[in-house]
């Protein structure tokens, strides 16, 4: 092809035609359609890319800058994401590969952190009654990763004794996690309850001391 392409500048060049302005007409076309076709080119490698790595399928919940939802279409030059209010977002596919993506299909256990805001009146026997039996609790659940989890008196905040529980439920499906986690909470307030204490809410209290009026 090289030596073709040789070949018909030379006979152009022989019948008298300027082929150095032809030359430089051709690469200015070219390099104007390089161009134009640069975003659709990005896109189109993004979307190998994406179909190479996958860091995604069709299906998955992900999470790219600040949008959360399901991936719908994968298209050659852009993905298309359901969000939660059931709108659909479109991503470019280049601007996608390089985006840092958060995929949830990939985890394997979805984890539980909650704090529980016991009141001041809470006492130290009550407060070991209660971490003793939140963690009782979750190493006695058959769903619950055993591996790693805590329930420890971690704050005297401004009107509550705060309780850091985290856990990691065996499960990959949200909606199961919710009724879990709800399981688990409502087992916190009756182990709080039976322990003789409650849940602080915000409070101030105020002293008001006498003394001698100046007047």
């Amino acid at each position: 092809m090289v030596v073709f392409g040789i070949a018909v500048t030379a006979i152009l060049s022989d019948f008298g035609y300027p082929v150095a302005s032809l030359v430089a007409g051709l690469g200015l076309g070219g390099l104007a359609l390089a161009l134009a076709a640069q975003k659709t080119v990005e896109n189109l490698f993004g979307a190998f890319s994406i179909g190479v790595d996958q860091p995604f399928r069709q299906g998955d919940t992900i999470k790219v800058d600040g949008v959360l939802g399901s991936v719908e279409l994968i298209g050659l030059r852009s993905t298309r994401i359901r969000t939660l209010d059931r709108t659909v977002v479109t991503i470019p596919n280049g601007k996608l590969a390089d985006a840092r993506v958060e995929c949830f299909a990939a985890r394997d256990r979805i984890r539980m952190l909650c704090t529980l805001g016991l009141t001041y009146s809470t006492t130290a026997a009550q407060m070991r009654e209660i971490l003793a039996g939140c963690e009782k609790h979750l190493r006695d659940h058959p769903r619950v990763w055993q591996d790693e989890l805590h329930v420890r008196f971690v704050a005297f905040a401004d009107s509550s004794l705060n309780v850091e529980v985290q856990a990691w439920f065996d499960t990959k499906d949200w909606y199961e996690y919710l009724r879990l986690r709800e399981d688990a909470m409502l087992a916190f307030v009756e182990i709080v309850e039976r322990a003789g204490s409650s849940f602080a809410f915000p409070t101030r209290t105020l002293h008001l001391a006498k003394g001698d009026s100046p007047l």
